[in-house]
């Protein structure tokens, strides 16, 4: 998988994570907490050694991240959803 495709799959868990996460995940739906967040780590393992360019937000984006991770598994939806959404918004489609 190309590093575009990569991001565009990070992007989309991103968006999900912002409104679905820790426990909002539709029951009908086949993405879990625990399948979303392994999905996030999984792809920015394998997105961040590649990142050339972007090396500020790619900092930036680890430490959201880890706030976003620490804030779900402590039930508190708010500050995790506005960590992600802050890594969202630099609109990581476009990362290099």
């Amino acid at each position: 998988m190309s590093l575009t495709e990569k991001l565009r799959d990070f992007a989309g868990a991103l968006a999900v994570a912002s409104t679905d996460a820790p426990d909002d995940y539709p029951e009908w739906g086949y993405t879990t907490y625990e399948s979303n967040m392994a999905d996030l780590k999984e792809l920015w393992a394998e997105i961040r050694p590649k990142l050339k360019k972007d090396v500020e937000q790619a900092e930036f984006i680890e430490s959201k991240l880890q706030e976003a991770f620490f804030a779900f598994d402590a039930k508190e939806k708010a500050a995790g959803s506005k960590a992600i959404l802050m890594i969202y918004n630099l609109d990581v489609k476009k990362l290099r």
